[in-house]
């Protein structure tokens, strides 16, 4: 897989060398800081399902994505350093997603108190796909989805490698 760049955003596969990075982005940017966050990682990592963002040559971001949703493309992942936030850094990652996914419909999730990661959804063409309620007790989950490709265009996000 090829580095894939949009302006001053670069988007490469994360490999080991790249786990601390993950990792450090991880621990500066999501509430969530386990063992088994970071036995997540890891395994997305060595499973070439983590993408990683540089903004200008810094670290600024991942995503994970895999098949996990009924054989469908899912993006489980999206984590972007506080300072390197609205910069397009989401985008860039989401159309990288979307480009490599294969399928005709990638789809998210993000809970209900996430606004930034609806808004970013809804900028990007996701549409609302239902509801999961009792994973976080009080904010239910939204599922969204996005055709991303039907057979006359190229993906969002550019090259197919």
């Amino acid at each position: 897989m090829a580095a894939s760049t949009a302006g001053r955003i670069t988007i490469t596969p994360a490999t080991a060398d790249d786990l601390s990075d993950v990792r450090a982005i991880n621990d500066v940017s999501s509430s969530v800081r386990d063992d088994a966050r970071l036995a997540y990682l890891a395994r997305a990592v060595a499973g070439g399902e983590c993408l990683l963002a540089h903004d200008d040559g810094a670290v600024a971001g991942f995503a994970v994505w895999d098949r996990s949703f009924y054989g469908h493309p899912f993006l489980a992942l999206l984590v972007v350093r506080p300072r390197a936030r609205r910069r397009g850094v989401a985008s860039a990652l989401v159309r990288r997603v979307e480009a490599l996914c294969g399928g005709d419909r990638l789809f998210t999730s993000t809970n209900t108190s996430n606004t930034a990661m609806q808004r970013l959804c809804d900028a990007l063409g996701f549409e609302r796909s239902g509801i999961i309620d009792n994973l976080d007790e009080g904010d239910p989950e939204l599922v969204y989805c996005k055709r991303v490709h039907d057979g006359r265009r190229r993906p969002a996000g550019g090259d197919q490698t």
